[in-house]
């Protein structure tokens, strides 16, 4: 049954950096939606880790599958402050962005 308070976040994987072994890769995620709702998909994420492991290892072949640590990347939101920021001080001095 789907959680209902993660049907309107929007998840963005954002970049993976794979160590030279492959025996660890870091995925950061952007979680668009608030803190409880972040920390869920954290978890969420955390919790199927060995789950989508296996099913990358199923359709990659690969002598090593890395296991994947997922970090939180909050650039995307910072970004979509700054912009609005910078759009509501255009529009105070009469101008558009």
């Amino acid at each position: 049954m789907k959680d209902p308070r993660l049907t309107d976040v929007l998840l963005t994987f954002t970049q993976v950096d794979v160590s030279p072994d492959f025996s660890h890769a870091r995925v950061d995620v952007s979680v668009m939606g608030d803190d409880d709702q972040k920390r869920e998909v954290m978890a969420a994420l955390a919790s199927s880790a060995s789950f989508l492991q296996r099913e990358v290892n199923r359709q990659v072949k690969l002598r090593r599958i890395p296991a994947f640590h997922f970090e939180l990347d909050e650039s995307m939101e910072e970004g979509d402050r700054m912009t609005q920021m910078l759009r509501e001080v255009a529009r105070s001095e009469g101008r558009e962005l």
